[in-house]
């Protein structure tokens, strides 16, 4: 078992021992280090409604956005090769860091963090949504979809189908009751095991299955090996699958709708400067005592 599946099974097992621990305040967290220091202009911060300040990036411009969630032991880093490429595409793209951790103290509302960073995207023109998750971000995407103002369809990368994170969180019913496209996708050999502590073990390519047969036109992607959440976005193949999809469900701005306010800046710089030169060379041709107008 790799580490970070070590402390996936660690993080869950906590996650359940805290379900029906009293909910404690979450102290701040700043962005991760791994947010390179060219990026950190990009910065925000926003509250939920339960007053935990959530951090997170904003890359790229424009109406239609990506909201980006990664799972409980990632960080917004994992996302970047994504982002990216879908700021190429010209989406605005905000990922965001969950509450604080690793071992949550009390309630864990992960579905508070993703209304709160929708409500954000909002806040800065964004119209339609693409909504993404890793792991049990994935559970708060599917769960909290019918919430997110102008969404268009979502991304669920490792999805639980039920609540795992103390908070009642059913991915299969917010699916249904958001009725948006959906992809889907789970590694095979992807398990979680914490029969220690009363939980059985869970395999995540049956909950990715549960999840998608909630609705008839979700996208379900199994694939070989044990990736987990975004590591199955390190593969270039599966980044083009999402790519797709989210151009196909959210169409990207055209080129006009891209460069409309560069090229219209240009335009009116151009005339001004064609009015001066004309001003300027009628003032010079002109005789002494002889108006422009003779």
């Amino acid at each position: 078992m790799s580490l970070r599946s070590l402390l996936r099974v660690v993080l869950v097992a906590a996650l359940v021992l805290a379900g029906a621990a009293p909910a404690t305040a979450q102290p701040d967290r700043g962005l991760d280090s791994c947010v390179p220091a060219d990026m950190r202009n990009g910065a925000i911060s926003f509250r939920t409604e339960d007053h935990v300040v959530l951090h997170g990036l904003v890359l790229g411009s424009g109406t239609r956005g990506v909201l980006l969630a990664p799972g409980a032991v990632e960080s917004v880093c994992a996302w970047f090769p994504l982002a990216w490429e879908l700021v190429d595409d010209g989406y605005r793209v905000l990922l965001y860091q969950s509450r604080s951790g690793p071992i949550p103290t009390g309630t864990y509302r992960y579905d508070l963090d993703l209304r709160a960073a929708s409500l954000e995207l909002g806040r800065l023109g964004v119209t339609s949504v693409v909504a993404g998750g890793a792991g049990s971000s994935a559970t708060a995407v599917a769960a909290t979809a019918e919430k997110i103002a102008g969404l268009k369809g979502v991304v669920l990368l490792s999805p639980y189908a039920g609540a795992i994170i103390g908070t009642e969180l059913d991915a299969a019913a917010g699916l249904r009751a958001a009725r948006v496209p959906s992809f889907v996708a789970a590694a095979q050999d992807d398990v979680i095991d914490i029969q220690e502590f009363g939980e059985g073990r869970t395999l995540m390519a049956d909950d990715a299955r549960q999840v998608a047969g909630a609705v008839q036109d979700a996208r379900l992607r199994i694939v070989p090996g044990e990736a987990a959440g975004t590591e199955l976005i390190e593969d270039p193949a599966m980044r083009d699958e999402v790519r797709a999809f989210v151009r196909e469900v959210a169409p990207p701005p055209t080129f006009v709708e891209r460069w409309k306010a560069p090229i219209t800046g240009v335009v009116l710089l151009v005339l001004v400067v064609a009015g001066v030169v004309v001003v300027r060379r009628r003032t010079t041709t002109t005789p002494p005592g002889v108006s422009a107008g003779n």
